[in-house]
């Protein structure tokens, strides 16, 4: 006989709870899930191949890289160089890698210090560079960067080295160019434009991901995932010291806007798809300048007409005879 016991009104029926299920180790999923667990931790920190998790991802691919934008405009915010670029067609995007979804360009901007041997905000390998470039993606389905922002998988920031030089990067030289023009706050100017590959060292292995909290001059706290990859950028001293010459909003040069480093604590770092020599983290300068790895995207190679007249090159051979 099965005796069935029936709670009386003076007891509680505890609650049943929701497990969470954690995806499994080496999937992308598992990668959004640290979000969750890390993604309140503060920023920059040390990178370094010796304190990372190898983990394999997907290739990343770089689409519409190579197109020319409309406009290119930087401005000194005060703070820091601000880039900001409009296309009249399709945005420049990330897919594949350590993403689910598709991740547009938004903005770059730079960070710097007093001298050579201070101004970027992570180091890598306990050594700090003269500067960083961080470049700003954003999930193309929050359509905004603001938007983007109020959800912890909506921003990337790709940080890139800037080592010294013995000569000038070509890459940097067409927007240090214009610094004259935007020397006090709150002014800008337009610099080229040229196509973001012209700027950014493209990638598709060998980086570092990490999640943490982005602090922002107004007090703000977001989730960023950030990457941090072997490729750099590098700099002369000329080049570093325009940076210097910026003015912040009380009419002093901008001498150092680099944020203090933040304990890793026990998060993971993550090191996607190692692949060349490993004795640094950091990889050496090209002798020679690399070919860019960004293809057309879908959308572009279906209506040829989207491309601007500089990028006629680029049209499918079939195009032009038609033509």
């Amino acid at each position: 006989m099965i005796k069935v016991v029936i709670p009386t009104d003076d007891e509680e029926v505890a609650p049943v709870k929701d497990e969470k299920i954690i995806p499994p180790f080496g999937s992308l999923e598992w990668i959004y899930y640290l979000s969750e667990i890390e993604g309140n931790l503060p920023t920059p920190i040390e990178v370094s191949i010796t304190d990372s998790l190898r983990y394999t991802c997907p290739e990343l691919k770089w689409y519409n890289f190579d197109v020319y934008p409309h406009k290119i405009k930087i401005t000194n915010t005060g703070y820091t160089v601000l880039m900001g670029a409009k296309w009249r067609t399709e945005r420049p995007y990330l897919e594949g890698g350590p993403f689910l979804e598709k991740h547009v360009l938004s903005q770059i901007h730079f960070h710097w210090g007093a001298h050579m041997m201070e101004g970027s905000e992570h180091t890598v390998d306990k050594r700090q560079y003269p500067g960083e470039m961080q470049v700003t993606f954003f999930k193309a389905d929050y359509m905004t960067q603001d938007e983007a922002f109020r959800h912890p998988d909506g921003v990337v920031m790709v940080c890139y080295m800037i080592k010294y030089g013995v000569n000038p990067d070509d890459r940097l030289s067409w927007i240090i160019e214009g610094f004259p023009r935007i020397q006090e706050a709150q002014t800008h100017t337009r610099v080229g434009p040229y196509p973001m590959s012209h700027l950014l060292p493209m990638f598709f292995e060998d980086y570092f991901l990490y999640w943490g909290t982005l602090h922002t001059v107004r007090g703000e706290k977001f989730v960023v995932r950030w990457l941090v990859p072997r490729k750099s950028l590098f700099a002369s001293l000329d080049q570093m010291k325009q940076f210097r010459k910026l003015w912040d909003p009380w009419d002093e040069p901008n001498l150092r806007n680099f944020r203090p480093l933040r304990e890793r604590k026990d998060r993971h770092v993550l090191f996607i798809n190692p692949h060349w020599n490993q004795y640094n983290s950091l990889l050496p300068l090209p002798r020679v300048p690399e070919d860019s790895i960004s293809v057309l995207s879908p959308e572009y190679m279906a209506h040829s007409w989207m491309l601007p007249p500089q990028n006629s090159n680029m049209l499918p051979k079939e195009k032009e005879n038609a033509d």
